[in-house]
């Protein structure tokens, strides 16, 4: 999977690490590529726009004084999108949980089972 061509490089990055991520994990489908795109994508806005942030401060002045800085709703905008795209991706706490308890348990040092025989 190649990241698109207009990315500039920090988004290049983030496409290569998630890309790489989820084959490490075994979650990798082609078919998630605008997914994988779009999270590649809104990271690198959230880091343009945290240099922003840090580098003017959290409010600009307006013509009617101080208002807040244009990054900050941006910024929000791109981590609810983030959060979006990792609940597409199966990324986010709730899906990670419900794979655990789908998992077999072990139990083969259960004493009661032991007691009884069956392992």
């Amino acid at each position: 999977m190649k990241a698109p061509e207009h990315f500039d490089q920090t988004a290049i990055r983030y496409f290569e690490y998630v890309t790489d991520e989820l084959e490490k994990i075994g979650k990798l489908d082609p078919t998630n590529q605008i997914i994988i795109e779009r999270l590649a994508f809104n990271l690198a806005t959230v880091e343009a726009c945290e240099r922003e942030l840090f580098k003017d401060g959290y409010t600009v002045m307006g013509p009617h004084g101080k208002k807040e800085h244009p990054s900050v709703s941006t910024q929000m905008k791109a981590q609810s999108k983030i959060i979006e795209s990792f609940k597409l991706l199966g990324l986010d706490a709730s899906q990670k949980f419900k794979e655990e308890q789908a998992k077999p348990e072990d139990l083969s040092q259960d004493p009661l089972l032991k007691v009884l025989g069956i392992v």
